[in-house]
This record gives structure tokens, sequence and C-alpha cells, in this order.
């Protein structure tokens, strides 16, 4: 083995040196520009108090013994939480199929332990922020309320524990599995509400109303703080327009900074855009697993397969096929794709292939559904 001298003489052994040297410099780079982010809109990068994890942990533990809920959703949003941060095997949900196997059969390689690792501490992290994202779901709501008290507006509360906040277990399957780059601070729907309005009138009435409130006004400096999917911005504030989503789905979406310092998302739309969203989501549920879209791709996710057999129903096909009669041919494949995923999971086999031209077909209804809820009252007469 060379000496520490022939090391240094030596000019592969030099080049190796600043290779690893360099490579010190890019993370450290990497974790000091997670640390800083004043740059971007984010709700910071927590580290985690080993001890103040434990107290905490305990305290969830004592509170489900003691059973002091004010309803069941309450104590299963609670119970969930516990068995995802305490459960052998919990892990492996929100690991890539490859790291997963590895970690079951007990040899990680590097990329894989990494990857649990990080996964880990998004579980811890989300774990300690959980009360502040609750508090700020409460507050959000009576924010909403107000908001809509003057604006002829309905608030629609997301179902589920604690005023609607976001499932645990979604929050941590958004930052691992859906959206892996994503640090804590990046997920900033944990906190949601919506305001459904009968008229864009109105509606327009209150995003001039929010956007000179405080709450957003802390983070107006940045681009992605209001994305007005409607175009609907005049000004200063014409630099929040932006298109429809890839699915031709539309909304004014707000980023807004609660008392507690934690970033809320509340989002403002038509009644018809709704009733559009309610039926064209479960597309979108089936395409996000499919990445690019260039491609065939194979759906495996139970939620997703779950979520295709319950709404893509009868009902479902009969609403889009009176309400966009421009789907009606793409509306047949969507059939055989739901009739042979039905196939598949009765034969035990619960996964699906969907080639490039189903791809296009449930693209194509999407879009014309979506079409549909820009178009006044079409799907509500």
């Amino acid at each position: 083995m060379p000496s520490n001298t022939e090391k240094t003489l030596n000019p592969l052994f030099a080049e190796e040196i600043k290779i690893q040297q360099a490579i010190v410099k890019k993370n450290k780079a990497a974790v000091m520009a997670k640390i800083n982010l004043q740059g971007r809109m984010s709700q910071g990068f927590r580290l985690v108090n080993n001890q103040a994890y434990e107290q905490k942990l305990q305290k969830l533990k004592a509170k489900i013994s003691s059973n002091e809920y004010v309803n069941d959703a309450n104590r299963n949003q609670d119970m969930s939480m516990l068995n995802i941060m305490t459960q052998k095997n919990a892990i492996s949900n929100y690991l890539d199929a490859a790291s997963s196997a590895k970690l079951a059969n007990k040899q990680l390689d590097f990329k894989s332990r990494n990857q649990v690792a990080n996964t880990k501490l998004k579980r811890k992290q989300l774990f300690m922020m959980f009360q502040s994202t609750c508090e700020a779901q409460e507050e959000l709501k009576e924010y909403a309320v107000q908001v809509a008290s003057v604006c002829k507006g309905t608030v629609k509360q997301p179902p589920g524990a604690y005023f609607g906040v976001k499932d645990f277990h979604g929050a941590l399957d958004k930052i691992t599995n859906r959206k892996r780059n994503y640090d804590i601070g990046d997920l900033k729907d944990a906190t949601r509400m919506t305001i459904i309005f009968d008229s864009m009138v109105d509606m327009v009435a209150a995003k001039s109303m929010i956007s000179l409130t405080k709450e957003f006004i802390e983070l107006k400096h940045f681009q992605s703080a209001m994305k007005d999917r409607y175009g609907t911005g005049q000004g200063d504030n014409a630099k929040y327009n932006c298109g429809a989503t890839g699915a031709g789905y539309k909304d004014i979406k707000f980023f807004l900074k609660m008392s507690n310092g934690h970033i809320g998302e509340l989002q403002l739309n038509t009644k018809n855009m709704m009733v559009a969203k309610k039926n064209g989501h479960i597309i979108y549920d089936v395409l996000r697993d499919g990445g690019a879209l260039n491609k065939p791709f194979t759906i495996t996710n139970k939620e997703v397969i779950a979520k295709v057999s319950t709404n893509m129903s009868e009902k479902w096909f009969n609403f889009v096929k009176t309400r966009v009669p421009k789907a009606l041919v793409e509306l047949d494949e969507i059939k055989k794709i739901v009739k042979r995923l039905n196939d598949n999971v009765e034969r035990g086999n619960h996964s699906l292939v969907v080639s490039l031209a189903e791809i296009k077909s449930l693209s194509t209804v999407s879009l014309l559904i979506y079409e549909q809820g820009d178009n006044a009252r079409v799907l509500l007469d």
C-alpha cells in the first residue's frame, strides 16, 4: 500500500484528492442551499432533536391511550401516524421498489441506504411539524370563512381529521414517492382550503381582497405565491397569470403565511370547474403514475387501482357521455381500460399496463372535461 509521501508525489493520487475535495465542496453547497432558503418560498429546513422527538412520540401514545378526541377522524389520523412512525416495515411504503426490496433482503447498497436515511428523516420532520400544520389549518379555515362571507363564496373544507388537514400518509407519500426531490419545507399543501363561487366576478373580487392581506403580502415577492390559471391579473399582478395545467384544470391559488409561520394553500374556483375537477381528477390519478407519459407505463399503486374501480363507475361514464359529448370515442377506449383492470384484479393481478394510445385517450378526455368546466354552467344544468 502506498505511503502518504508516495501518495503526495503521485499525480494520480493528487488528482483523486482534488476530486474528493470537489465532491465535498459540492455537497456542502447543496446542504447550505437547503438550509438557507431566503431565495425561495419554503417553510424551512428542520433539523430533528431526537430527545424532543421521543418526547412528542410518547405524548402521542398517551393521547391515543386516553381516547380524549372530539371525533373518530382525529383519533384515526393519530393512530395511522403512530403506526407509520413505529411499525417496523412501514418505511418500505415510502421507498421506490428497488430500495424496498433491498431493505427487505438486508442488502442495501449506497444509493438505497441514502434513500432509506432520507425517508426516515422526512418522516421525523413531518411528524415534528404536524401539530403546527393542524394549527395553521384551523387558522386558514377561519381566514377562508371571512373572505367567503364578504365575497359571496362557499368554503369547502377538505374531508378528514383536524379541519381537513392533509392526511399524514398522503403528505409523507408526496415528499417521498411522488416528489422525492422535495424537502420538508416544500410541502405547502398540507394546510389547504377552497372557496367556491357562483360567478367569476365574485371570485376575482375575492382574489383582490386576499391580495391586500398581510398573509399574502409577506410572500408576494415570490413568483409562486399566487397562480392565476384564469389569467385575470392586471398591472403588477399580471406576473401571477399562468395557463391551465397540462390536464386542462384551472383555479386561482394563493400561498398564505399563517401566524405560526406555516404556509397554507387557498384555492379559489367556480362551481362549474369544481364539478369538472370532481370528474376529471380520477384521470389525473391514473396518469400521474406515468411520469412524462411518452411511453407505456404500468399502474401498480393499489390506491390508484382502487380509485379507478370505485370512481370510474357507470355513473361516471354516463355523466361524461352526457356532459362532454366530444369525448364519446375516447370514452369507449377508457371503458376497455377499466374492464381490463377489473379482470386483472379478479385474477389476483393488481396491475395494469397503459399503452401510448390509451394515454392519449385518457389525456383527451381530461382536457375535454376541463374545457366544459371553463364553460359557464354547462356541467351544473
